[in-house]
């Protein structure tokens, strides 16, 4: 876990799961969990899936959006396992971008996004 990882009201083996997520985004001056990002290059989409669904478990009066950052070629992997009755039934909503989304709207996020609705709008849920 970084040294800088803020203070979270979660138990210690939850805030070392939840300091494992690539990107948390903080809301400004504050502990509020905005969003969160896994990137899954290479690695297990499944992993990435149960730490978002901790984080979002962990602050359910307050739940963060969550993103998978995938390559093109792993949609059909990560539509797989969004579609496992654990998953299905656990009440996490999940949006995904594809490199390639992310790549085409890049320049128009960097210009003209100001917070996650920008994000959204872009994202596969």
């Amino acid at each position: 876990m970084p040294p800088c990882f803020p203070e979270i009201n979660v138990e210690k083996e939850t805030k070392n799961t939840i300091a494992l997520i690539d990107v948390i985004w903080f809301e400004n001056n504050t502990k509020n969990i905005v969003c969160a990002f896994e990137v899954e290059k290479s690695t297990s989409i499944y992993s990435g899936i149960l730490r978002l669904t901790d984080l979002y478990h962990s602050f359910p009066e307050n739940p963060s959006s969550l993103f998978l950052i995938i390559p093109d070629n792993r949609e059909k992997e990560l539509l797989l396992q969004l579609s496992r009755p654990s998953i299905k039934s656990n009440g996490t909503k999940i949006h995904y971008i594809k490199f390639s989304v992310l790549k085409e709207n890049c320049e128009a996020i960097c210009k003209f996004g100001t917070g996650k609705e920008t994000l959204l709008k872009i994202a596969n849920q």
